[in-house]
């Protein structure tokens, strides 16, 4: 465990209280991908393939062991991601399938990345970022439809995105759900019809029969 050093009423305490609440690898997904990539350092990602269980328990006990001990683990955030659930977001860093499991750098509010799939290893990599082996590359801003644009504002604002659209659904069916505060909900009256007329007794067009005479 890491102990703090510096003012207890100070800015610096909150940061590093914030920064205690990561794992030392984090599991990135949609709910909590931008709260970790926008915590103030670039992210160590590792894109892994969980089908292939045993080279991805391989990578991520590497991507581990460098978090705890590594020469440059403090100038990262150490985070792991579904490479094949997250392939199309995973195409503008030139990661593929084919390359799972596979480490690059990514600094977020920077539109920033490192990436080169010739250098193995966690360590071997990370010090080629840090040396300049590695150049920096700008993320291009992926061509996307409407629908894309909207489930990416939608994944980027997560939670909070999830909590407004559960909103507007309870709001939607409380509003097209019949009210019954008011006047209780009856079924409506069946139709009035006319009632068929009486056909006339047998008796009623016979005349009565004429005394007979005495």
């Amino acid at each position: 465990a890491r102990l703090y050093g510096g003012e207890l009423d100070s800015a610096s305490f909150l940061d590093f209280v914030e920064a205690q609440n990561l794992a030392t690898v984090v599991h990135l997904d949609g709910h909590n991908f931008r709260f970790v990539t926008r915590r103030g350092k670039p992210v160590a990602l590792a894109a892994i393939d969980p089908s292939d269980e045993a080279r991805t328990d391989m990578f991520e006990k590497d991507l581990k062991r460098y978090a705890v001990r590594g020469e440059h683990r403090e100038d990262y955030i150490f985070a792991t991601i579904d490479g094949t659930k997250w392939g199309k977001f995973l195409e503008q860093f030139s990661i593929t399938k084919e390359s799972l499991p596979e480490l690059f750098v990514i600094d977020t509010p920077a539109r920033t990345y490192w990436q080169d799939s010739s250098v193995f290893g966690i360590s071997n990599f990370v010090e080629a970022v840090k040396s300049g082996e590695i150049e920096p590359r700008v993320q291009e801003k992926p061509k996307k439809g409407v629908a894309d644009q909207v489930f990416q504002v939608f994944v980027d604002w997560m939670p909070w995105s999830l909590f407004g659209m559960l909103s507007i659904f309870v709001l939607v069916f409380y509003l097209s759900f019949p009210s019954i505060d008011g006047d209780l909900v009856r079924p409506p009256r069946p139709e009035s019809r006319p009632s068929p007329a009486k056909k006339p007794s047998a008796a009623a067009g016979v005349p009565s029969e004429t005394k007979k005479e005495q």
